[in-house]
């Protein structure tokens, strides 16, 4: 993960957001049980733990950051060790800014 950068505004604190909701695992903010993503769908057949992911990707990052819409969520996976791995596409409201987390 990205260093956070505590002055950061604008688009920059907006992507920071959404870096940081995609990567906080669900009940370790203590002040916030609920946010983050689950780890619930370990060994999901494929197709299952893509649907599940998406729609916690985009549920979450529009409970926690209004001020983007997820454009496309994308997976790419390594079959050697098992990683799902998600590509977020949201576009910031205000500007029109299109950013991949």
């Amino acid at each position: 993960m990205e260093r956070i950068n505590y002055g950061a505004t604008g688009s920059e604190e907006i992507i920071q957001n959404v870096r940081f909701i995609l990567s906080t695992i669900v009940g370790t903010c203590v002040l916030d049980i609920p946010m983050g993503i689950s780890f619930g769908v370990v060994d999901a057949p494929i197709q299952f733990a893509q649907a599940a992911i998406t729609a916690e990707v985009i549920e979450k990052i529009e409970r926690y950051e209004p001020r983007v819409s997820v454009e496309s969520v994308e997976f790419s996976a390594d079959p050697l060790d098992g990683r799902l791995i998600p590509r977020v596409k949201v576009v910031i409201k205000e500007n029109g800014e299109i950013w991949t987390a």
